[in-house]
């Protein structure tokens, strides 16, 4: 990339790697945080942890910082209810998939054909 920054995508681990960040094993079936621009993989804890530090948190900062961001629902766009969620205790909201369903798009009976249409309306516009 011409403005030196390094993209990382957060995927599930096909193959065992070792952190490009602590140098610990990253197990097959763990998520992760790759890079395809230096093929280098690493914890996604070692990431919040490196920009705790670049932002200069203390540690007791961190987790009312991340309360407080509020992802969107990927069906209808409205606050997914993070605070609710029954993952909300292991989810890191500043790195997580955008594509978070509330909990009453995801209760309908029609839940995945909605979800479906959604993910087709946002190619669309992205072929565009």
């Amino acid at each position: 990339m011409s403005d030196g920054k390094e993209f990382w995508i957060k995927l599930l681990v096909k193959y065992k790697g070792k952190c490009a960040v602590c140098g610990k094993e990253i197990p097959q079936g763990e998520y992760a945080l790759w890079s395809r621009a230096s093929k280098a993989i690493k914890h996604v804890k070692c990431e919040v942890q490196l920009q705790q530090q670049k932002e200069g948190q203390r540690h007791d900062e961190a987790p009312e910082e991340e309360t407080s961001l509020e992802l969107k629902c990927f069906v209808c766009g409205k606050n997914a209810g993070c605070a609710t969620c029954s993952l909300e205790a292991d989810c890191n909201r500043a790195i997580v998939s955008q594509a978070c369903i509330c909990e009453s798009c995801l209760s309908g009976p029609d839940a995945y054909d909605r979800y479906q249409q959604a993910f087709l309306a946002k190619i669309a516009k992205l072929k565009m």
